[in-house]
């Protein structure tokens, strides 16, 4: 299997002071989540892909913090209901994640995160810093730890998606690509929980964890 390691000085920071609490070892220990991606995927290339985890909850907690983070980009859903999306503009040396309280979203018993993650590949934008195709997610304490990437999670690449770039001649250009869609591939329902995920591949993961530079 295709093992991937990150820089050694490649760190998270948090884009905002948000009004919960972030658990310092967040800041300042490795971090028990794994960046994970999609089996056989061209971890360079374009592509989009998604990403999905079921939790059971024995009643519906008051707060529930991750942590989550993305290359090149997220948008992330619970229980079908978008509820963050970014990361927030960096680079390999100061990668940013977003830290989302998802209670609201939660409900006693069964639950699903699910995230659909894009890389534009060479087609990026020219803000667009980018090691490889991965996505994270971290619980803030040991209560949301049932959350966090790991081989726990299922992944399939969508490939309902192409990019579209402009045909420019002799002109300097740095927005991304323009995105074509074909709804005949669309993976239907691939948010929601009642949809059947057995085809969906089961990553294990051997990605090295990442570890903030002042730990």
């Amino acid at each position: 299997m295709r093992k991937i390691i990150l820089l050694p000085t490649l760190i998270l920071i948090f884009q905002h002071a948000f009004s919960q609490n972030i658990n310092p070892d967040i800041l300042s220990k490795t971090w028990h989540a794994y960046w994970i991606d999609v089996p056989g995927c061209k971890p360079h290339d374009y592509g989009v892909y998604h990403f999905r985890k079921k939790i059971s909850l024995a009643e519906k907690p008051s707060q529930f913090i991750i942590h989550v983070s993305a290359d090149n980009r997220y948008k992330l859903f619970v229980n079908g209901e978008m509820a963050s999306f970014g990361p927030a503009k960096g680079d390999l040396y100061h990668w940013n994640f977003e830290t989302v309280d998802i209670a609201p979203y939660l409900t006693a018993g069964e639950n699903l995160i699910a995230a659909i993650v894009w890389n534009f590949g060479e087609e990026r934008a020219e803000w667009q810093i980018s090691y490889q195709t991965a996505f994270i997610l971290q619980g803030n304490s040991s209560t949301e730890y049932v959350a966090n990437t790991d081989t726990s999670w299922k992944c399939i690449q969508n490939n309902a998606y192409s990019p579209l770039q402009p045909e420019l001649t002799y002109t300097y250009y740095a927005a991304g690509p323009g995105e074509k869609v074909d709804m005949n591939l669309w993976p239907s329902g691939w948010e929601e929980s009642n949809v059947n995920d057995n085809t969906w591949n089961r990553w294990f993961c051997t990605m090295s964890r990442v570890a903030p530079l002042w730990s």
